[in-house]
């Protein structure tokens, strides 16, 4: 639906000589409108990050990931993060998405398909990957990916050889798809700011920023977007103090039903006064990161 929406608005878009950009501000506002300003009734999103770490180097990454050391999550610990999880919600999470920095960069990725289907039997379990090192993966990969019914779902960034991923994809009976406005546009650049003061207001913050439904999972705790958990990426490349406490996450094993996880998301945290501008400002086409402060200030 919301491919067949997109591409309608692009083609209007086009008629009005208003280009690529344009659009995706547009889209990405009334994406955020309605997902904020109508409360959701269910928790219906878990991501798992298996790398801190990329292989590419996107400017102004809201994980962080070009500055980041080589790290991978603890197997048996997302095994019983997923399986308590798994038991509040009855198995009833309809997406779980493992993502990254670069989810290929993980070597137990195929344990981690493993464990996510088994835990969630009836879910969508989606692969997010920038496609790099999907033409360098052995056969086996591409038969887990059939076999515990992944999906695929790739940044269309430049350089690579989709044609041949769709190949490979379609040969083994893999599901893909290509997020957000890149399977017919370009993949563009945006900028998260993050206000080093912290003297936003963290209401407004909230209702502004295009990441806060991204619900993130990371050693039995629950974030709303993923800055809470790698911005200490930033802190200790740019020798910086921005502060995270408990009370930016939730703890999985501390409460007693979904409601007080579903309730936790939808409200701002300590650390939205630290954000000025969370996805809402477009700067061009792709581009790398040059590593510098002001990718994120």
């Amino acid at each position: 639906m919301y491919y067949f929406f997109s591409n309608k608005v692009k083609n209007i878009f086009n008629t009005l000589g208003l280009g690529d950009t344009f659009l995706l501000i547009f889209l990405l506002r009334i994406k955020n409108f309605f997902k904020k300003r109508i409360k959701s009734i269910s928790f219906d999103q878990i991501s798992i990050n298996l790398a801190e770490h990329c292989n590419f180097s996107c400017f102004s990454c809201n994980h962080f990931a070009p500055l980041a050391e080589e790290k991978f999550p603890v197997l048996n610990t997302v095994i019983n993060d997923l399986k308590h999880l798994s038991k509040l919600s009855s198995g009833n999470i309809q997406n779980i998405h493992l993502s990254g920095g670069e989810p290929l960069l993980n070597p137990e990725i195929i344990e981690f398909m493993r464990i996510s289907r088994e835990c969630f039997i009836n879910s969508n379990i989606k692969i997010i990957t920038n496609g790099l090192l999907l033409l360098s993966q052995k056969d086996i990969f591409w038969e887990s990916i059939k076999n515990y019914k992944i999906t695929l779902v790739l940044t269309k960034y430049p350089g690579i050889d989709w044609d041949r991923i769709e190949d490979k994809a379609n040969k083994f009976g893999c599901k893909f798809d290509y997020i957000d406005s890149t399977r017919k546009g370009k993949k563009m650049s945006r900028r998260f700011s993050l206000d080093l003061s912290g003297k936003q207001n963290a209401r407004k913050s909230f209702f502004n920023c295009t990441i806060s439904h991204c619900a993130i999972l990371e050693n039995g705790r629950i974030a709303m977007c993923p800055i809470v958990f790698s911005v200490r990426h930033f802190n200790k490349y740019f020798n910086q103090q921005i502060p995270v406490t408990d009370m930016d996450s939730i703890d999985i094993y501390n409460v007693e039903s979904m409601k007080e996880i579903t309730d936790f998301i939808q409200k701002p945290i300590p650390l939205c006064s630290y954000c000025k501008s969370m996805g809402k400002n477009i700067v061009g086409d792709w581009r790398n990161s040059e590593r510098k402060i002001e990718e994120w200030t």
